[in-house]
């Protein structure tokens, strides 16, 4: 990745927790992902933004949780190629319901593929996890655990 991608990914993820407001972050699972935020400071599958429709299929993360003793696992994984350092994702995040983060994983665009399994203990509640591709931006899904 060169340093005008990180820099600007880092902006726009530290601009998101200084001009969101806390009404926002804190309205529930719905109302983050259909914000004024969506379609602008990241991607959701209703709101994509500068993007066409298509792109969602690639970069939104697409989630499922499990449940075993009481742990829950919640494996994220993005459909999208990972073309060397052309084109790729970057690194799933997860975030708790007000958008604190929790957890990422990074990926090596040349041995990777874009799937993580976040180990989420005995947390319940609603998480949100972000797909962050070089060349179009933040997505973000949600799940209830």
């Amino acid at each position: 990745m060169d340093k005008r991608n990180f820099i600007r990914i880092g902006l726009a993820g530290g601009a998101a927790g200084i001009i969101a407001p806390r009404s926002v972050l804190a309205a529930g699972m719905d109302k983050v992902l259909n914000s004024k935020l969506a379609g602008g400071l990241y991607y959701t599958a209703e709101d994509f933004g500068r993007w066409n429709k298509g792109l969602a299929d690639h970069h939104l993360p697409h989630l499922e949780k499990s449940v075993s003793y009481g742990k829950v696992e919640l494996h994220a994984s993005t459909s999208h190629p990972m073309n060397a350092y052309g084109h790729y994702i970057i690194k799933h995040q997860l975030h708790d319901a007000n958008l604190k983060f929790m957890q990422e994983r990074l990926y090596d665009p040349q041995k990777d593929k874009p799937e993580t399994t976040f180990d989420l203990g005995a947390h319940r509640g609603v998480v949100y996890v972000m797909t962050m591709c070089n060349v179009h931006d933040v997505w973000m899904n949600m799940i209830e655990v």
